[in-house]
Parts: C-alpha cells; sequence; structure tokens
C-alpha cells in the first residue's frame, strides 16, 4: 500500500474544492496504484454501476452530516472514522471510489463491497390512519394503512430509488439529473416531478397509477431484473400526464393506458383553501364531505359540539384530518370507505 495523502485532501477532491496543484498531487497518488492488484476484475457493468453508487453514499456518509429522516426512524449519528491509525484501510475505500469515478475499464469484486451498505429506512403503516412521511429529498409519500416504504437514508448520485407496496400518494420533489423511482410489487413507475398516486397491493389482481400533476412512465416488473434500474425513458414505458391513468393486469400481464381519471376517491388529495370560524363540528363534517367527496361520521354524539376556528390554506383531507388531531384531539379511523372520528 503507498503512503495515504492527507483525507482533508481528499474530501477537498471529491467537492471538487481543489487548486491545481493539489489536483495534481492528488492524481499523482491516484495513478501509482495501476500496477498493484486492485481486486476488481470480474464483475459486469451493471454491478459496477451499483457498486459505485453504494461506495460514493458510503463516502458521503463518513463526510457530511446525517440526512433529514422520515418521523418514526431514530436518527443515527455517524462520526467521521478517519484516523491516521487506520490510514491504509481509508486510502483502500478511497482508491476504489476514484478507479469507478476514472476509468469504464475495470470492476469489483464482491468481497470488498459487503460491509458497504447504505442503511435503509423501512415504514409500514400499520394503524387506521393515513401516514405522511417525509423522504431525505423532501419528497413527500402520504402511506395508507397497510403499506409499506422502503428507501436509503442517503439516495444515490444518479437516481432516487425507494421500494413500495400498498397504496400511496406521492409529492416528489423535482431534480432532473436525479430521476425518483418506485420499485413496487408488480410495477415500476419513473417520476419527472409530479404528484400521483400509486396502488399496488398483494392482496389485489391490478395495480395502477393515476397522476394528478407532472408527468410518469411506468412499466411492469421483470423479477430480479429490475433491481438495476435504467434512469432514462424506454420504448415500453407507458407515459402519463396530468388526469391520466395505467392500470396492469396482472394474471394477464397487461399494462395499459386507463383514458382520463374520473375518481372520487382522488379528491382528498386535491389542495384547496378552507376557513372555519368558531364553527361547531356538526358543521364542518358536511362541508368536508362535500369538498373531498367522502364519507366522515363522528363515534360520538358529543364530538358533534366541538368548536373550531382554523384556516385550512392548501391543504389535502390527511393535511385536514391531522389538523383536527391536534388542535381539538380528534382521532379517526378509516373503515373501508367511511371515516370515524372519535
Amino acid at each position: 500500500m503507498k503512503k495515504p495523502i492527507p483525507v482533508e485532501l481528499l474530501e477537498k477532491y471529491l467537492h471538487g474544492d481543489c487548486t491545481e496543484e493539489e489536483i495534481t498531487l492528488v492524481k499523482q497518488w491516484y495513478h501509482s496504484f495501476e500496477n498493484e492488484h486492485d481486486f476488481i476484475s470480474e464483475v459486469s457493468v451493471a454491478e459496477e454501476k451499483e457498486i459505485e453508487a453504494r461506495i460514493y453514499n458510503r463516502i458521503i456518509e463518513n463526510i457530511e452530516a446525517p440526512a433529514k429522516e422520515a418521523a418514526p426512524v431514530k436518527r443515527f449519528r455517524y462520526s467521521v472514522l478517519i484516523k491516521w491509525s487506520a490510514a491504509a484501510a481509508i486510502t483502500a475505500v478511497f482508491l476504489t471510489a476514484f478507479y469507478l469515478f476514472n476509468t469504464s475499464k475495470t470492476s469489483f469484486t464482491h468481497a470488498p463491497v459487503a460491509t458497504l451498505t447504505v442503511e435503509q429506512v423501512d415504514i409500514t403503516n400499520n394503524s387506521t390512519q393515513i401516514y405522511k412521511a417525509v423522504l431525505p429529498d423532501s419528497s413527500i409519500i402520504w402511506l395508507n394503512p397497510g403499506g409499506n416504504i422502503r428507501y436509503p437514508k442517503i439516495f444515490a448520485a444518479n437516481a432516487r430509488i425507494i421500494s413500495m407496496y400498498g397504496e400511496g400518494f406521492f409529492e416528489v420533489t423535482k431534480n432532473p439529473k436525479r430521476p425518483f423511482i418506485i420499485n413496487g410489487r408488480s410495477i415500476i413507475t419513473k417520476v419527472w416531478g409530479t404528484s400521483f398516486l400509486i396502488r399496488d397491493n398483494y392482496r389485489s389482481n391490478t395495480a395502477d397509477v393515476s397522476v394528478i400533476t407532472g408527468k410518469v412512465s411506468v412499466s411492469i416488473k421483470n423479477g430480479d431484473k429490475d433491481n438495476n434500474f435504467s434512469t432514462s425513458l424506454e420504448k415500453h414505458e407507458i407515459i402519463l400526464y396530468p388526469n391520466q391513468k395505467a392500470i396492469y393486469l396482472i394474471d394477464k400481464h397487461l399494462l395499459k393506458p386507463a383514458g382520463i381519471i374520473n375518481e372520487p376517491a382522488l379528491k382528498i388529495w386535491n389542495q384547496v383553501n378552507l376557513s372555519f370560524d368558531n364553527k361547531p363540528l356538526r358543521e364542518i363534517i358536511p362541508v368536508l364531505n362535500s369538498t373531498y367527496g367522502v364519507h366522515i361520521k363522528v363515534a360520538d354524539e358529543k364530538l358533534n359540539h366541538y368548536i373550531l376556528n382554523a384556516d385550512f390554506a392548501g391543504f389535502n383531507l390527511p393535511d385536514v384530518l391531522a389538523a383536527l388531531k391536534k388542535s381539538i384531539n380528534v382521532n379517526y379511523q378509516i373503515k373501508e370507505n367511511i371515516i370515524e372520528l372519535n
């Protein structure tokens, strides 16, 4: 192993902050390894790309502060475990990263990658309410009861990839350089900055995607082959624009467009402006039912006398229900097509 250069210099190089002299020094150090065994010669291009993303994320974890995470997940604090006493091991990690970043002729064996996994956040909504999850890129997922999402605490440099099953409404932060890809139970959805609903349940023979704003593309998931995702639009994908929907018939292995959306169930995601000035709950509920196309009822008649003074500007129905829960301590349960306040 060659004598390591200062870790601070490698950090500056990764962030593009080096001077010309420092860049020359790093490149000289890097090229000094050309004649040494690199352990990186027998892996496919697809595996190389996956390893690149994983190594990059681990380096960033050790350099930068932890990303903001979803509510139910405990915060893990990372220390920068780079000391001169362990310089040889750290240098090997950075060397591996440089090989990936600077040449397409090399590949990796599986062995040195085993410990470089990116920490995952796994959320299952076991409640009877809609759960709001905020991702590291500030995208929002409204997860219905029984749904599950899984995503890395730090997204890869080239794409934001999550896994999910069940039903969830997405509000995705736009970032054309890092496509947002949803690996569902039976379909793959690529997002180009939008809001949309996905239903892909294990108990159903169909899956569907309904777009409210923006644009998405949908394709059929083909088993393990979809562990490596293309971040570009491909010919076999169905493109959806606002108010359009695609349905996948699982038994027939058929994905098809379903025309214009006309589903009352999607009205709960409309962001509307409502205000109530010292109104009892019995007068508020009919307004919510009419606005969002739902059936809300109270489990106890006493709740109808609760007084509310609120401005719900730009709220969808889950936002309103969350506000009611906090302001007047009214809880709710989703039972089939009925929302019951208690």
